[in-house]
């Protein structure tokens, strides 16, 4: 597991239309909650949140330091504006360092792909996250799968062939594509059919939060 991020943070007390007034100042609100944990109200400097959460994505655990006390936490949910992408406001999963937690990592393509480019091919990602269960001690940043072996157009990797973690459980179909092969022209041309139905890219969801969300009181965030 990589190293665990720290990120410092403090309570807050202003919620609703309130909350406007620290993104004024630079300060991005957030929530950290989770089973048997009362949800607490944050802020966070926004130049160290945008460090975090780059670094973090939604697989990597961050410590949150709140006025003294530590968290170890999931990002879960992250709230943008549509046009800038600014962040908006953050949702921290805590989690028990002696409980096991299910979460998406991004698979990592390594590996020699100087033949199946020499046949005219290319790989295509049919999955970019694999949903694993471990202690949080042994999440992994990533899962790394070694597309080498992929000589000609037609070939695949399923998940059964995904390497195995030290004590992370995968949780997919062993017969689910990973990764595929097609021909490239034929990829070239889809894409250029496709282009003209490109749509708004929504606000980012990483994860939906569940009942949690409900204690919030429908607070503008």
């Amino acid at each position: 597991m990589a190293d665990t991020i720290v990120l410092e943070a403090t309570r807050r007390d202003l919620t609703g239309k309130q909350v406007k007034q620290l993104r004024a100042k630079g300060l991005i609100p957030a929530i950290l909650y989770g089973p048997q944990f009362e949800s607490m109200p944050l802020m966070v400097d926004s130049t160290l949140l945008r460090t975090a959460l780059v670094e973090a994505g939604g697989s990597r655990l961050i410590q949150l330091r709140v006025n003294g006390e530590e968290y170890n936490a999931l990002v879960r949910r992250v709230q943008r504006e549509p046009l800038r992408g600014a962040v908006l406001h953050v949702d921290f999963y805590r989690v028990r360092m002696d409980v096991a937690i299910r979460t998406e990592v991004p698979i990592v393509l390594v590996g020699d792909q100087t033949a199946i480019q020499a046949a005219g091919g290319v790989i295509n990602y049919e999955m970019t996250m694999v949903e694993v269960e471990c202690l949080p001690a042994n999440l992994p940043e990533h899962v790394v799968l070694d597309v080498s072996s992929l000589m000609e157009v037609g070939d695949h990797i399923l998940a059964s062939e995904l390497v195995p973690v030290p004590d992370v459980i995968y949780h997919v179909e062993p017969n689910q594509v990973v990764v595929s092969t097609s021909y490239l022209a034929r990829l070239e041309e889809e894409e250029e059919v496709e282009a003209p139905a490109e749509e708004a890219v929504e606000p980012e969801l990483i994860r939906p939060r569940r009942e949690e969300e409900e204690e919030e009181g429908g607070e503008e965030v």
